[in-house]
């Protein structure tokens, strides 16, 4: 708990520093309705062997508002650990408001319906977040019927254009703790502290896009995507790899994109667990 703090201090104190622009408004006056497909693959799982994810989002944005409304669906073959397969309905609203060209306020909130899992089936998760500049805090709280998970995330970013390229990073730091964990199974094994670290590179010149991305350190329960996706099931994901690689066709934008993770299974202490992800996106803006 000290180390995390002090780490989540000090990027604090960093990024406040360091920050020099802000990332505003990538699309005013546009409409983009974006469509993916996933494909999950676990190895040495006791639970999961693969999976389809399956998802949908609309995402507008004018001068001082901007939406975004997003519906995942995930099928998961399961083994005999478990009485039948994975079916989980996601859906995720955010609002983002812009008092002015460095200050903006966000509203996120996820739903969960998991057929399996019920312990986190029906769960809630709010969020609320600042953004000045380059720097943005978040505070996430997941309430579930027997446990809650308080994340704080802390994020940096910035944007620098050279010639026709033009490289995005940012930095993100994820602090979770989780309340009444003891009062169940589902959760009783995990830690009360986690703390993680996340850098992310992306580069687009002219109609074509790349970025590679790495999370370092133990998360649980967390909530990512900037707040519009959540890993509720009872998983420790230790380290997390991410490439993605796109290009624009007029108003099209495609992608392909490839994450693999080491992971932990809670409950049944099932450690050395690789989760593998293949996934292609179909953008459209008008």
């Amino acid at each position: 708990m000290k180390i995390s703090s002090t780490l989540f201090l000090s990027m604090f104190l960093i990024t406040a520093v360091y920050a020099e622009k802000e990332e505003h408004h990538e699309h005013v006056g546009t409409t983009n309705i974006k469509l993916n497909y996933e494909i999950l693959d676990f190895e040495n799982s006791k639970k999961k062997t693969d999976g389809k994810r399956y998802g949908v989002e609309i995402d507008q944005q004018s001068n001082a508002h901007h939406y975004r409304v997003y519906y995942e669906r995930t099928d998961t073959e399961t083994t005999a650990v478990l009485p039948k397969d994975l079916e989980v309905n996601k859906y995720a609203l955010k609002y983002d408001y812009s008092l002015n060209k460095k200050n903006s306020l966000s509203l996120s909130y996820i739903n969960i319906d998991d057929n399996l899992m019920k312990e986190t089936d029906g769960g809630n998760i709010y969020g609320i977040g600042y953004k000045h500049k380059a720097l943005t805090l978040t505070q996430y709280l997941s309430d579930y019927d027997n446990f809650d998970v308080y994340q704080t995330d802390l994020k940096f970013g910035m944007k620098k254009k050279f010639d026709k390229l033009v490289v995005k990073g940012g930095v993100i730091g994820k602090y979770i703790h989780l309340k009444n964990k003891d009062s169940n199974n589902f959760s009783k094994k995990a830690k009360t502290d986690y703390f993680t670290t996340g850098l992310k590179v992306h580069a687009d010149y002219g109609d074509y896009h790349a970025s590679a991305g790495t999370y370092m350190g133990t998360r649980v329960f967390a909530v990512m995507n900037e707040g519009l996706q959540v890993q509720h099931h009872a998983m420790e994901f230790k380290e997390s790899y991410m490439v993605d690689v796109g290009k624009k066709f007029d108003q099209v934008l495609v992608h392909l994109r490839y994450a693999k993770h080491n992971a932990k299974e809670i409950p049944i202490d099932n450690d050395h667990v690789k989760v593998e992800n293949i996934a292609f996106d179909l953008e459209y803006q008008f």
